[in-house]
């Protein structure tokens, strides 16, 4: 019995970790603005909520390149349809421009 007991801690232990470090690149939340610069589009998620990765990213924009036509398309139909809970992941803070980056939407219902 205390062996198992054991083996069900260090289990908890281990997911809880896993759940830790995963809030570190990504997200989850409303979109609650957009806008477009040359070359990309912004989101804001609401609150100003980012990633823990992506802090110092200019007024909390996560960029989208536009070379990722689709999660760019995926984005923007979402905020056509007025259905904007998503997750978004990202891979953290470029090296030039200084924005974090996106690099998958995950919408949520």
């Amino acid at each position: 019995m205390k062996k198992l007991m054991n083996i069900t801690v260090v289990i908890a232990f281990a997911l809880m970790t896993f759940f830790a470090n995963a809030a570190g690149h990504y997200v989850s939340g409303k979109i609650t603005n957009i806008t477009a610069i040359e070359g990309a589009l912004l989101i804001m998620m609401e609150n100003g909520n980012i990633p823990d990765h992506c802090k110092g990213t200019p007024y909390n924009w996560l960029k989208i390149k536009q070379e990722n036509t689709t999660i760019v398309s995926v984005v923007l139909a979402q905020w056509a349809s007025n259905n904007r809970t998503a997750t978004v992941y990202t891979s953290g803070i470029e090296t030039t421009g200084g924005y974090c980056v996106v690099t998958q939407v995950d919408p949520l219902g």
